[in-house]
């Protein structure tokens, strides 16, 4: 269906509820080539522009920190104030993603300019990957652009991701077993986010704050897949990687399954309770989130994928469809092709959720069915 019919059949369903009244206004848009071009220029012109600051500004600052971070900060300024300039559609499409690459090379040059003056070690601290997750989250208030506010809340989380895996780090030996616990207690605060952002996603819109929080569960959802996969990759033999010969043993790895797994238990929970499910189907529904969850306690990336599958398909995504299919994909292969546990454990537990949800199928397929929208 495309955007135009499916328009007019959603005008008509409100129409028929008595919502609107009248003829479907008509929405113009500029083809895409025009709108592809149209950002081609914006980035091929903020190219040009930054390798004339490179070869300018850029030269005389080199090695002096103060001055790299505010050109940096003039560069986000200039950034934003760009974003704030109205015009039509196609030059607001060039001039937004001009904006957008002179607001990501000026926050790398803000960046380096600061650890320039503290330091190159200064980035191993987690004090100074604090200011940078505020940074981001500024730009993410500040800046009204989709685009721009996913890059931001991105960032954001993985600033705050990359400050508390050195903050931990500190405290253990060897300091990368400090990754698989926090990366996973991350991620799954992340899912819990996402599905708050789901289940309040009627409210945002009725509010007219959905477009700035849309950005926001994107990427928190990007992150918390992500993550997923990072802690399920963990468990990938060293010896293919680094050449030591040897497994890296993950200690934690399993929290961010059980935590993934408990979000996953506490959404299904929620969609019973919202759908006015019975307490036979509700019951089965939360069993086999639970023993699913169990089987893939050090797959975390599988069962974050199922969740971010359900939430697409409650909110009708196709790019989380998208997400959570190549998450569930990528965390089986990443979970089998590991050396630390034994063949004979991963196929039992793989073997052992296939057959779980088969069963379940069959149980379901076998229940009465009731009808129930809200």
């Amino acid at each position: 269906m495309s955007d135009a019919t499916f328009e007019k059949a959603l005008w008509q369903r409100l129409v028929a509820r008595g919502a609107v009244q009248g003829e479907c206004p008509v929405t113009l848009r500029t083809p895409w080539p025009i709108r592809l071009l149209m950002g081609g220029a914006g980035w091929l012109g903020a190219l040009f522009f930054q390798m004339f600051l490179i070869g300018t500004v850029f030269a005389a600052t080199r090695g002096n920190g103060p001055a790299m971070a505010i050109t940096g900060a003039i560069m986000i300024g200039a950034a934003i104030a760009l974003y704030r300039v109205r015009a039509g559609e196609s030059g607001r499409i060039a001039m937004g993603q001009f904006a957008l690459a002179l607001s990501l090379g000026g926050q790398g040059m803000a960046i380096a300019g600061v650890g320039e003056e503290f330091g190159i070690r200064s980035i191993e601290s987690a004090s100074f990957w604090l200011p940078v997750a505020v940074l981001e989250a500024l730009l993410f208030v500040v800046v009204p652009d989709r685009l721009h506010r996913f890059l931001a809340a991105l960032a954001t989380w993985s600033a705050v991701a990359i400050g508390a895996c050195i903050a931990l780090g500190d405290m253990v030996a060897p300091r990368w077993t400090a990754i698989p616990p926090m990366i996973g207690l991350l991620a799954a605060l992340a899912l819990a986010g996402v599905v708050v952002f789901a289940m309040r996603e009627a409210s945002l819109a009725a509010s007219g704050r959905h477009a700035v929080w849309e950005p926001a569960a994107d990427a928190t959802l990007v992150f918390a897949l992500g993550g997923a996969l990072v802690v399920t990759g963990m468990m990938h033999p060293a010896a293919l990687i680094f050449g030591t010969g040897r497994t890296w043993y993950a200690p934690g790895a399993w929290l961010g399954g059980v935590l993934t797994g408990a979000v996953l238990v506490v959404f299904a929970w929620l969609e019973c309770k919202r759908l006015g499910a019975d307490a036979r189907t509700a019951a089965v529904m939360l069993v086999t989130a639970a023993a699913f969850s169990a089987l893939m306690v050090f797959a975390p990336a599988v069962t974050a994928g199922v969740l971010a599958l359900a939430l697409a398909m409650r909110r009708g995504s196709l790019t989380w469809m998208g997400l959570a299919i190549t998450s569930v994909l990528i965390g089986f292969v990443w979970y089998y092709s590991t050396l630390q546990w034994t063949l004979l454990a991963k196929s039992a537990t793989l073997a052992g959720a296939g057959v779980l949800l088969l069963a379940v199928r069959i149980v379901v397929a076998r229940m009465p069915r009731a009808e129930a929208v809200q």
